[in-house]
């Protein structure tokens, strides 16, 4: 079975939608995966688990970079110096990246090799302290950072913020 990264998005003229578009993909995801581990703990691993696991890797593995350089490339740079409010959300926001990616890569070294899986209880937690430091994030970034981004940025900055992210895909707008 072959598995490729489908992106949530597929228009990149407003830059905060692609954000949202992420988000809500994430936070849809994040459930998936704890069902997922979940039924894995219930009852054991065979291939169609094996498979989501698969999936999941294969998923997460691309989102999560796309997205944090999406931020970090095409959105922060706008904000950068905007007011010292903004700059210290920005840098709660990066260190938040590298935790992220750092729980990530002890999920992803499960998911990549479902066949390897002998602790179940060690999964759930690894998958559940995965979700959480994502879930906190995305809240954080859409209660409490987004409202700022809006009152500051125009739509020439949003669209060009878009524009930025296809290229970091390497599509063209």
């Amino acid at each position: 079975m072959e598995f490729r990264y489908s992106d949530p998005v597929t228009d990149f003229s407003n830059g905060l939608l692609v954000l949202k578009t992420y988000h809500e993909d994430f936070l849809v995801r994040g459930v998936k995966l704890l069902d997922l581990v979940a039924e894995i703990k219930q009852q054991g691993m065979n291939e169609s688990l094996a498979n989501q696991c698969a999936a999941m890797f294969c998923h997460y593995g691309y989102a999560n970079d796309l997205h944090h350089q999406d931020e970090e490339q095409a959105l922060f740079p706008l904000l950068v110096g905007q007011s010292v409010i903004i700059d210290g959300m920005i840098e709660r926001l990066m260190m938040d990246h590298e935790e992220i990616e750092k729980s990530w890569t002890l999920l992803a070294e499960k998911l990549s090799s479902p066949e390897q899986i002998n602790g179940f209880d060690q999964l759930i937690q690894i998958a559940g302290d995965y979700e959480k430091i994502q879930r906190e994030h995305l809240t954080r970034e859409d209660e409490d950072f987004s409202p700022k981004v809006k009152a500051i940025l125009n739509a020439e900055q949003i669209q060009q913020a878009g524009k930025k992210m296809a290229e970091l895909r390497r599509l063209k707008t």
